[in-house]
């Protein structure tokens, strides 16, 4: 499955999805929630666990409809998007710390993380280095600086539309903890999302 058809599948599942400042009662789905979907607990495991690619784990969710009389229609560009959406949240609710979907999007086999003489796995870690905050050159390289108009071409790009989907699914998932963050910057005062999602909603 290309970074494309995955990007479609992301933006299929969140295009009517961004409905944070609607009214509860005016929300139309009446799906469960995401964290509670078996097939959603499903995808997670397979994919995390069992490092099942995309393809195999549609086949099995379809064979699972078929034993219950279900229409068969996963793909695995629907399996991909609904992990990507879904396994944070349900990581979330277990109380899973540090997961992070990117680390199963592209599984790789574990050779490919040995050094270079074969005796282990590579550190991600590396070496620390103290910035010298008098030196402008180094302050100016940590700054940022969105790029030129005229480089937005890459956007066209397969994989980098497949990231631009990942990330609005993202924000749409955290708005409520980026409205916290901003509030606790106007009022010093860290409030719950879920207080301040219901506050909104009440007036």
């Amino acid at each position: 499955m290309d970074g494309l058809k995955r990007a479609r599948a992301i933006k299929a599942e969140i295009q009517n999805n961004i409905s944070v400042l609607k009214p509860p009662d005016m929300k139309t789905s009446t799906r469960r929630n995401v964290e509670e979907d078996p097939e959603n607990k499903i995808i997670k495991t397979l994919r995390q666990d069992q490092g099942m690619n995309w393809s195999d784990i549609a086949n099995f969710l379809n064979q699972e409809r078929r034993n219950r009389g279900e229409p068969a229609t996963y793909t695995d560009a629907a399996v991909y998007s609904r992990f990507v959406r879904n396994a944070p949240r349900i990581a979330t609710a277990k109380g899973e710390i540090g997961f992070d979907p990117k680390d199963y999007m592209h599984l790789r086999h574990p050779s490919q993380y040995t050094n270079t003489d074969g005796t282990g796995t590579i550190s991600k870690a590396g070496k620390k280095r103290i910035k010298n905050y008098d030196n402008a050159t180094e302050l100016k390289v940590n700054m940022r600086k969105q790029i030129e108009t005229d480089q937005h071409g890459d956007l066209e790009k397969a994989e980098k539309t497949e990231q631009l989907m990942v990330a609005v699914a993202k924000v749409e998932r955290n708005f409520w903890l980026l409205v916290a963050d901003e509030m606790e910057r106007s009022t010093t005062k860290l409030y719950q999302p879920n207080e301040l999602s219901s506050r909104y909603h009440a007036i």
